[in-house]
């Protein structure tokens, strides 16, 4: 069964994101592809994926422009306030170390760029506890009028 563009380039953001390293973070991060529910504790570090499609539009006869909203939520826990801001800024460099290796997605994607970002404060007494980095990117890809599953040139 064809998969459409759009799913193309969804699956080769989750591969991209299954390449994030991060140096300094104990463990080994867990990737979940549109989870709805909480991440428990045991499951950090931890990253979530979610997509929705921003805007499809003719650019010419043969190309429709798509913009693909793809954000990745960075979960990491430490015991001090210290080491969290430490694991959630070296998450953060390795995250951003991924896309910029390929923003085309190994050629299915015309570019990616970052359009917000933030990180998160500690949750608890503020002593450590959990944390997260956020990031939303606009994936450009490209498709032939009337084919979402045909990649224009």
């Amino acid at each position: 069964m064809p998969l459409s563009i759009r799913e193309q380039t969804l699956t080769a953001f989750e591969a991209m994101l299954r390449t994030v390293v991060a140096e300094n973070v104990p463990g080994t991060l867990i990737l979940h592809r549109a989870r709805r529910q909480p991440v428990p504790d045991e499951e950090l570090p931890a990253l979530m994926m979610h997509a929705a499609p921003v805007s499809s539009a003719q650019e010419s006869a043969a190309v429709v422009r798509n913009i693909e909203r793809i954000t990745v939520t960075a979960l990491v826990s430490a015991d001090t306030d210290e080491d969290l801001d430490r694991a959630l800024v070296d998450l953060w460099a390795a995250l951003q170390r991924a896309v910029e290796a390929d923003p085309t997605l190994g050629g299915i994607a015309v570019d990616i760029n970052l359009t917000d970002a933030d990180q998160g404060a500690a949750d608890g007494e503020g002593i450590g506890g959990r944390g997260d980095v956020f990031a939303a990117y606009a994936v450009e890809y490209w498709t032939k009028p009337g084919d979402p599953y045909a990649l224009a040139p």
